[in-house]
Parts: structure tokens; sequence; C-alpha cells
């Protein structure tokens, strides 16, 4: 079962994904679970993702440099969800699987000064373009009106004129 009621400002566009992913979705999250139930803080994705995936017999792919995330997916026996620890600038590149969704969402906003989460996932984005195609979605967490980790992948995106699918505090672009 998806845990919608717990969503609070990401429920939109986790509804958004929901009811437009493939059977069968293949998800690469960046940034895992690090911490059981801070659902307005770091959101449990991770665990939202398996759902997903468990519920359109899917698979999740999660990398994080720190380890306490793939701990927490084998304790929580997220059975859709392969958790990799290792930095994912590294571990992208190597993947060969498309996608339909990539989240990226590994490194923390400071929002008052949100350029280096920025600069970070703009390269994730690059770092992952391979994987991308017709129809895939890529979604960025922690997004506000005045900036946020998504402004360089947004910017990247209208240059290339892809649109923008989802916007609030998760932002999202189909290809």
């Amino acid at each position: 079962m998806i845990p919608w009621a717990r969503l609070g400002k990401r429920h939109e566009a986790f509804s958004y994904f929901y009811e437009h992913l493939p059977p069968a979705c293949n998800i690469v999250e960046t940034g895992s679970i690090r911490e059981l139930g801070n659902w307005e803080g770091d959101g449990q994705s991770t665990i939202v993702w398996n759902a997903i995936a468990a519920d359109q017999d899917g698979e999740v792919i999660t990398i994080d440099i720190d380890p306490i995330g793939a701990d927490l997916v084998h304790e929580l026996e997220l059975s859709h969800t392969k958790a990799i620890t290792s930095d994912s600038l590294l571990i992208l590149p190597t993947l060969t699987e498309p996608v339909d969704l990539l989240y990226l969402d590994s490194f923390d906003v400071d929002f008052e000064r949100p350029q280096p989460a920025a600069d970070h996932h703009l390269k994730e984005l690059n770092a992952s373009l391979h994987l991308l195609r017709s129809g895939s979605i890529v979604a960025v967490d922690d997004n506000e009106e005045t900036g946020g980790k998504g402004s360089e992948v947004a910017a990247y995106f209208a240059a290339n004129n892809v649109p923008e699918i989802v916007t609030g505090y998760v932002r999202a672009w189909r290809i």
C-alpha cells in the first residue's frame, strides 16, 4: 500500500508519477532513506518508490554514499529495491537499463545557498543521460519559489525544449 496521506508537500508529484509510470517501471533514485518516519523532512521517497514498484511489478535502484540508506532498505525488506552504497556520480554512468523515472535527491539543499546542490543535480543528470528514453521522467526534490535543487536541471531542460510536467516542491520533466 502506498502511504499517500503522509506525503505532504510531495503528494501531488508522487501521485502524478504513480499515474504515469508504465507497468514494470524502472526507477533510479539518488539519495536514499536515512531516517525512519521523517515524512516531512526527508520524505521517505525510497519507501514510496518501493511501494509503487511492488504495485506495478517494477524495480528501484537507490544510490547513496552513506551506508545508512542500504542498511534501512535491508532492514525494511524493501523487496523491489536494490540499494547501492557509492557516490552517485560514479555509479550512474555504469548503469545500463533505461529508466522510467530518475529521481535526483542526493545532495542536501541550503535554501539560502542552493547553488551547490543545484550544480550537483545537474552533474547527476549529465551522468544519467544515457539511461533516458522518450517518455522518461526526471524529477528533482527540494524546490521553493526562490530556487532549490532543481534550478540548473530546469535551465538545462528549458534550453533543450523539454517540458516541465510537475512544478512545486518536486519538479519534473518528461523527455
